[in-house]
């Protein structure tokens, strides 16, 4: 029996040579190009805050959200003075919260400490991460703005922080609009963001849809396009039920823009 040696992955036997697949190299190369593919880059959309996230307030030095080591407490840790925004790095685990999707809700997410607990406002803005479970309070809306990401919880206010008399920071989720002490510039892990924005599909509007179907099918020349009078939400309703392929064709029958109708 020929020797082999186990692995996590597919079996390799003895005296295999160590290959990478083409596409794979390609896909490594490519990163090493560009510079841009590692470390942290700001967030720009919810996509971007799936992963490992850095939570940082444009303070004067700037200063992060923190999970405590020692008592688990959330708040508000300067950071070293001189750091700037565009290429500061989390320097430790507690300063690292995960983004999750919330199940059904595609517009909303959840942070997850280094410690396994869920970032959670009450009714009274009281912010805490002790429960490892997902609840109301866990769920968080990212509203981006131009200018940095404002957190909404389950009761529409904002997480918020304010500097307080010995020069810290008190946080808590109480504000009911977004002004410069509600936006936080997220980072996240370049890596995370590639892979999420490579493999999102790119749909176009229902309607420039049907008019390129009538463009390929029309009876007519001279670049004139008849569309159908009825609504719009016709289709969208015949996409969710699966027959959005034969509506199309209906419509195209009724003003005559389709060369196989009869």
């Amino acid at each position: 029996m020929s020797e082999y040696k186990a692995s996590k992955g597919k079996l390799s036997f003895k005296g295999d040579r160590d290959r990478k697949k083409k596409k794979k190299r390609k896909a490594e190369e490519s990163i090493e190009e560009d510079g841009n593919q590692e470390g942290w880059v700001l967030a720009e959309t919810q996509d971007d805050l799936i992963g490992p996230l850095f939570l940082v307030f444009n303070s004067e030095p700037l200063s992060c959200l923190y999970c405590s080591e020692k008592d688990h407490s959330i708040g508000v840790q300067p950071l070293p003075s001189g750091k700037q925004l565009s290429t500061i790095e989390p320097e430790d685990i507690a300063s690292v919260f995960v983004g999750s999707r919330i199940v059904g809700n595609t517009g909303r997410i959840s942070l997850k400490t280094f410690d396994e607990k869920y970032l959670a406002s009450d009714k009274f803005g009281v912010i805490t991460a002790e429960r490892e479970a997902i609840g109301p309070q866990e769920e968080w809306t990212p509203i981006i703005k131009s200018d940095g990401i404002a957190l909404q919880s389950i009761y529409d206010k904002f997480l918020s922080i304010d500097e307080i008399a010995d020069g810290g920071y008190n946080l808590r989720a109480d504000v009911e609009t977004v002004g410069f002490c509600e936006t936080w510039k997220i980072k996240c892990q370049a890596r995370f963001r590639k892979k999420v924005k490579s493999t999102k599909k790119e749909t176009k509007p229902i309607s420039e849809y049907e008019i390129e179907q009538i463009k390929k099918y029309q009876t007519w020349g001279g670049g004139r396009i008849k569309t159908s009078k009825e609504e719009i939400s016709e289709l969208k309703k015949a996409k969710k039920e699966g027959n959005f392929a034969e509506t199309l064709l209906d419509r195209r029958e009724k003003v005559k823009a389709d060369r196989y109708c009869k």
